[in-house]
């Protein structure tokens, strides 16, 4: 049986497929393709419905998600009580839990597009509240991802930055059968509501090698400094037996698209400012000295990271980020699992003893 069920077609799915090769569809859009032309509304409501929307249907989806932003005082409160010591995963999870306990919509649509708007409100919030501070709120008159950006950081980011940030945000969308996204049609298989796949699916990015990644790679990052100690650092990880995070995909043996996307974003982003471009440097480094050395590529997690940073993103949020953007794959593999439902229940091989007889405990 294959461990981690590697190569195990568990369903059809018409949502997104990436291949060995390196390549990611959306719909039947390559992810290039919508990186660089389309928005993040535009990019959510082809994933969750199928097609791209006419300027009446994203009116509508973008107006429908703007008045569903307002998140109930009682979830921050909730937030609060958590204290500073919460992870943040913790934190946005457990809010996601209340909403659904409070939440007034009738129809399972109106439950998702509320869960996807404020999940963004919960990601941008779930460090700061549990510390004391005050929520940040949204602007009804910004985007999806400007709103969350503004959500996440005081810094003014440029007309290029924003850009950005909208692009990592769609590359975070969705990826075909991923731990979060399978575990969220296991929980939909049930027929359990929207709120309580989330949840699950919120659970599974807790482990650094799902949604964890991108903040274990800045951490690296952050640690290694220096360019120059690219390969000394690698040559004692290997030594160590030590993972180097952002490296290594279950799909992706050659490239994964969205980092070779994203380290083009960073090194433009960089030149823009006319500063140091150490940070691109060291990334650079340690990619090819994995390459050189073991034949593995870099993740979205691995280029993602210094992208939010140099946007001025606190590392304990760059998880939350990924949540607030699958959401909406999340939601798509919600809607895809009950239309043709049955309840996933796996067979196990059991290898374990047999024909053992129970002793008395005063015997043991």
């Amino acid at each position: 049986m294959p461990k981690g069920l590697a190569g195990v077609s568990v369903t059809d799915t018409r949502i997104s497929k990436s291949a060995s090769d390196g390549s990611l569809v959306y719909r039947g859009y390559p992810i290039a393709e919508l990186a660089a032309n389309a928005g993040f509304e535009e990019t959510a409501y082809l994933v969750l419905k199928g097609k791209l929307p006419t300027k009446t249907e994203l009116g509508a989806f973008t107006k429908g998600l703007r008045s569903r932003l307002d998140v109930d005082r009682k979830v921050f409160d909730i937030m609060r009580d958590l204290g500073k010591e919460a992870h943040p995963i913790d934190v946005i999870r457990t809010s996601a839990s209340a909403l659904g306990s409070i939440d007034q919509e009738e129809s399972v649509e109106g439950k998702e597009m509320s869960l996807e708007a404020k999940m963004s409100v919960l990601a941008a919030n779930c460090l700061r509240v549990p510390r004391g501070e005050d929520p940040r709120r949204p602007k009804e008159e910004l985007g999806f991802s400007d709103n969350l950006l503004q959500m996440l950081t005081t810094r003014k980011a440029d007309e290029y930055e924003r850009w950005v940030f909208e692009r990592v945000l769609i590359f975070y969308m969705e990826h075909d059968m991923n731990a979060s996204s399978f575990t969220v049609r296991v929980v939909a298989s049930t027929l359990a509501d929207p709120y309580a796949a989330a949840a699950a699916g919120l659970a599974s990015l807790k482990g650094p090698l799902h949604g964890g990644a991108n903040e274990e790679a800045m951490k690296m990052f952050l640690e290694v400094k220096d360019p120059a100690k690219a390969q000394e650092f690698l040559q004692s990880a290997f030594k160590q037996g030590r993972k180097v995070m952002g490296f290594g995909h279950r799909v992706y043996k050659q490239f994964d698209p969205r980092a070779r996307l994203c380290k083009e974003y960073l090194r433009e982003m960089l030149k823009k400012r006319r500063g140091d471009d150490s940070l691109y440097r060291l990334c650079d480094g340690i990619e090819k000295g994995m390459w050189e050395a073991k034949k593995i590529p870099p993740n979205l997690d691995y280029y993602a990271a210094p992208i939010f940073y140099l946007l001025g993103i606190d590392v304990p949020l760059y998880t939350p980020i990924f949540a607030a953007s699958r959401v909406f794959g999340w939601m798509a593999h919600y809607n895809e699992q009950v239309e043709e439902n049955k309840l996933i229940r796996p067979d196990a091989i059991y290898v374990g003893p047999a024909g053992l007889k129970y002793e008395p405990i005063e015997s043991r």
